[in-house]
């Protein structure tokens, strides 16, 4: 019945990063946890993984994977047409919601992105074709668990913006809107990779630390590479 489906899903517990929601969803269809993802041989970091569990329990940070990781998972576990076209519209609805959170009520800001995600799902199962290119390229933790210093979470929360950002390059339809977001995400990046030079904990010499710091030296280098293949800014 209607009315017990809205009655469980208002009791099920939020899952706030969009993105991280339906990747979830998207691995249990493949018998496989979000907690597994650093197993799978792809090249995604455990911290990473971590971060990606705890965004389903807080408002605060809204990471998600990058378009090489999503590539790599993309062949590993053969997604489907239609679960690339739910990552697709889960990148650009996380977006959406990141910027809302800035702006607006925290509760509010999800449903209005839930609502982004089903819109841009709903169009993009009716044209398949059309709007694929883009895709390619559990024990939660405790909130209160010991992330690092304080220029390491604003590196981390950087990071979640460049990369949103590079996929909404990746995405976008004209050249122009290609290199803006390019450009943003190229200079989150480098604002990333500067604060990792600042951080006390973790230490420069650890695996975590390093992991973060190819992700943002990586990372700038393919939003320049993007940018650049857009041609110069407008005057």
């Amino acid at each position: 019945m209607i009315g017990d489906e809205s009655f469980m899903s208002a009791i099920q517990p939020r899952r706030w990063n969009i993105f991280a929601r339906e990747l979830q969803d998207i691995l249990a269809a493949h018998q496989l946890r979000l907690g597994q993802l650093d197993d799978l041989g792809l090249g995604i970091h455990r911290e990473k993984v971590g971060r990606l569990q705890r965004s389903l329990h807080s408002s605060a940070h809204f990471p998600t994977l990058s378009p090489e990781e999503i590539d790599r998972l993309i062949s590993a576990i053969q997604l489907t047409v239609l679960e690339q076209l739910q990552i697709r519209s889960a990148l650009l609805a996380t977006a959406v919601e990141r910027i809302l959170m800035d702006r607006i009520d925290p509760q509010i800001a999800y449903m209005a992105a839930d609502d982004v995600f089903n819109i841009l799902f709903a169009a993009m199962r009716a044209q398949p074709s059309t709007t694929l290119v883009g895709v390619r390229g559990d024990s939660p933790a405790d909130d209160t668990e010991e992330l690092g210093d304080a220029a390491f979470e604003e590196a981390l929360d950087r990071i979640d913006r460049a990369t949103l950002a590079l996929h909404l390059s990746r995405q976008a339809t004209t050249p122009e809107a290609q290199r803006a977001h390019a450009e943003e995400a190229a200079e989150s990046f480098a604002v990333a990779a500067t604060l990792l030079q600042r951080v006390q904990y973790p230490a420069h010499d650890s695996d975590e630390w390093r992991a973060w710091d190819e992700e943002a030296r990586h990372g700038r280098q393919v939003a320049e590479m993007l940018r650049d293949q857009n041609g110069p800014s407008q005057p």
